[in-house]
């Protein structure tokens, strides 16, 4: 907000300017909005480059006092409501440290100490405005029941965050005479019903204030307007004290059901026009300096108007102000609010981000407190009303003591949240590594479970927690079944020949083996009888028998598969050498051999049956054809002469 004058900034101040707090929790009920939420922001990235405003020499004075705007070194006591909020949420969000210089300790102190030692007015409250960098009054009037209003609640909040300095508060409140504005509370809109909330937090329970906080109990019973298909209450509707009222107070259930009102309204003229709506209030480089969008206008009876109260209804582009955008994104996260936050996202600089954007894509290119604050606030609001994230692994497992097991998780979720992870294992001798973890969603983690020797059979539990950034933690539980040990079994499987048999699947009861290269499989923690069977390509290739194992054992099976010698000649009689013979059952690989210069070749580890063989040139490139063989279960196993088409015309 551009400030020109004293006098110009305070007939804004009377209107009530506004900033926004902290609301913990959040529900769309009664909503008209059926758009459904698009992935999320970066909030900490938001919220770290609006932050960047408030750094001495950008936004903040070498007092630690902040700016209205970089280009107007004044400020009320709503800018100052807005700094406080801010660094409460900027510690939150881990963009500055407690202690230290420019820490949230050092900077909420320079404040109050400020507070507890500027001059006030002749009435015992404070003025108007007053210079960053000198601490001195700006102007000769005094402050307003909306600034004070805003002040207080920003005081309330630091007393929350910071009980350790709730005396400090205390005596700055009553030495700047705030509450004596409780008087002068107005109960024409959102704006009053907002910041009557000071006064009504610290005491000041007056009728004006009580009347103020009733509004929201009225809505339903007054007047209404039409606001592109929307039936809005008769009373001043804008997006400000909205947003500010939702980041930061305890509010009814009945207050969302008019925001959501609220959010529709704009929604429709959005899809009634084409222009993308966000109105609030904000700052402009050029006369008039600072506008009001009303969605709600009591002043003229109608909707959707620009005003400024030196001017009253102006001939201006509507802007889509920056923190209007963000901050309701962080409410309602849709895809008509991600279009909006795209809508501004070039306004981002390396000193914060510029007030906003109008309806025809012009920047308004002015660094303010009460934009950057909004994001800070917004950012927080959004992480910490963040759903749970989700956590995909398995719910059981079985081991056996021994064992050393590879755990996989995959934790995720719509907001790229940093996450802690913790695991434990409640009471057990189990060892889990890494026991934590942090990252960023989505993460994949990958435990080492150890079970030792002596761990005892039973049912272990560990437990994976996931703390998201500002948000409640979500736990799986993992169920461990410590299997008793049983014994081993080695399977030694032959062919026909007694040569080593690899490739055979070796089936014991419910458990599944295939024999390696020297024709073994094992199969470990077996205990009790078993029926066991062996086959080659899907073909059995010994009958089932039964086994009962009651300690280690051996077993040397002798199977049905054979060495088949194949012969390859060329149509002249000749010997195809240098030929690739493949076999196959049913389309299974079984084994393949090269001819040698007499053109044979020894296909192994074939099972019983109808073989199907194929014959290529040497690379594999070229097929020779294919033939059906028979391999019999006995002793005379035949060996097949195959003619091949050869490649050389002096052949044919």
């Amino acid at each position: 907000m551009k400030q020109g004058s004293p006098a110009r900034l305070l007939a804004l101040i009377i209107l009530g300017l506004t900033l926004a707090v902290a609301h913990l929790g959040f529900f769309t009920h009664g909503t008209t909005v059926d758009i459904e939420a698009k992935p999320e922001v970066d909030w900490l990235e938001l919220a770290r480059s609006a932050w960047n405003y408030f750094q001495p020499g950008v936004g903040l004075s070498n007092r630690g006092l902040n700016y209205a705007s970089i280009g107007w070194h004044f400020l009320t006591d709503w800018d100052l409501g807005c700094y406080i909020s801010a660094i409460i949420d900027a510690e939150v969000l881990g963009l500055i440290p407690r202690d230290g210089p420019m820490g949230a300790d050092d900077r909420v102190r320079r404040v109050l100490n400020f507070l507890a030692s500027r001059p006030l007015h002749s009435d015992g409250v404070p003025y108007g405005v007053y210079n960053a960098d000198t601490g001195e009054p700006g102007t000769s009037g005094p402050s307003n029941p909306s600034d004070a209003g805003r002040l207080l609640i920003s005081l309330y909040r630091l007393k929350r965050h910071r009980p350790d300095l709730s005396g400090y508060i205390e005596f700055v409140i009553e030495r700047n005479g705030l509450l004596k504005f409780a008087s002068g509370v107005l109960n024409n809109g959102f704006y009053s019903y907002y910041y009557a909330h000071g006064y009504y937090l610290w005491g000041a329970k007056t009728r004006q204030v009580d009347d103020a906080l009733g509004l929201i109990a009225t809505l339903r019973s007054r007047k209404m307007v039409d606001a592109y298909g929307v039936k809005l209450p008769y009373v001043e509707i804008t997006m400000e004290p909205i947003l500010h009222s939702i980041f930061e107070l305890d509010l009814p259930m009945e207050y969302f059901y008019w925001a959501n009102l609220t959010l529709q309204a704009q929604i429709n003229r959005y899809k009634a026009t084409g222009k993308p709506t966000a109105f609030t209030e904000g700052g402009l480089t050029v006369p008039p300096y600072y506008i009001y969008e009303w969605i709600v206008d009591i002043y003229s009876g109608r909707t959707f108007t620009v005003w400024n109260p030196s001017l009253s209804g102006i001939s201006l582009t509507p802007i889509i102000y920056t923190k209007a955008a963000i901050g309701m994104h962080a409410i309602w996260g849709n895809n008509y609010t991600l279009m909006l936050v795209n809508y501004v996202m070039k306004t981002k600089s390396p000193n914060g981000f510029y007030e906003g954007v109008d309806e025809r894509g012009n920047m308004i290119y002015l660094l303010s407190d009460k934009t950057n604050s909004l994001i800070v606030n917004a950012a927080r609001y959004a992480l910490e009303k963040a759903n749970p994230p989700t956590i995909v692994g398995p719910a059981k497992i079985d081991v056996y003591p021994g064992d050393t097991t590879t755990l996989h998780f995959f934790i995720n979720h719509s907001l790229n949240l940093p996450v802690s992870v913790s695991v434990s294992v409640p009471g057990s001798a189990l060892k889990v590594a890494p026991q934590t973890a942090t990252g960023k969603t989505p993460l994949n983690l990958t435990l080492s479970l150890e079970v030792s020797n002596s761990t005892k059979p039973g049912t272990y539990t560990v437990i994976v927690t996931v703390k998201p950034f500002l948000a409640q933690p979500v736990s799986k539980t993992l169920a461990v079944i410590v299997q008793p040990p049983g014994y081993t079994l080695r399977i030694k499987a032959l062919d026909a020949c007694g040569g080593p048999a690899p490739n055979v699947t070796i089936i014991l009861g419910y458990l599944t083996g295939t024999t390696s290269r020297d024709g073994t499989a094992l199969f470990k923690h077996v205990n009790g009888t078993y029926t066991l069977t062996a086959t080659l390509g899907g073909v059995p290739v010994i009958d089932p028998q039964t086994i009962t194992l009651e300690s280690d054992s051996e077993v040397v099976l002798r199977l049905r598969v054979y060495k088949v010698l194949v012969e390859a000649k060329t149509i002249k009689g000749a010997p195809a050498d240098n030929v690739l013979i493949e076999a196959y059952v049913s389309d299974r690989f079984l084994s393949s051999a090269l001819t040698n210069s007499s053109g044979k070749a020894i296909l192994t580890g074939i099972p019983p049956g109808n073989i199907t063989v194929r014959a290529f040139t040497g690379d594999r490139k070229v097929e020779l054809g294919s033939w059906t063989i028979s391999v019999r279960g006995d002793t005379d196993v035949l060996d097949p002469e195959i003619v091949i088409q050869s490649l050389n015309k002096e052949d044919t």
